[in-house]
């Protein structure tokens, strides 16, 4: 199987209401298989020229290539924030059972 056409992206948002509500969304459009909401952690960061701390969960989102465009259009379109977090990482390699699973839970 070709892992190229996989990739998991990366978003932060400030609390866990908001990343259930974008995960089942971008999940019932099938943009993404599966969304991890981390636990809350702490993120610092530069912002209007000072250094931000703020609690924010991550979302892990598993996709494929030819989703990565509409997902990043949905999800800027849903999320909270001025400029919000998109990441896109190739996954290099994983358990073939899993990436079939991603690709029958997107078709």
């Amino acid at each position: 199987m070709d892992t190229s056409q996989f990739k998991l992206c990366l978003t932060t948002v400030g609390d866990k209401s908001t990343a259930r509500q974008i995960a089942r969304s971008l999940l019932q459009q099938k943009l993404v298989a599966c969304v991890n909401i981390s636990a809350k952690m702490t993120s610092l960061y530069h912002w209007d020229g000072d250094i931000a701390e703020d609690d924010e969960f991550l979302l892990l989102m598993k996709t494929s290539s030819q989703k990565v465009d509409e997902l990043r259009d949905i999800l800027l379109d849903l999320h909270p924030y001025d400029v919000p977090e998109f990441i896109v990482l190739n996954i290099k390699d994983g358990a073939s059972e899993y990436l079939t699973w991603i690709n029958s839970a997107l078709s």
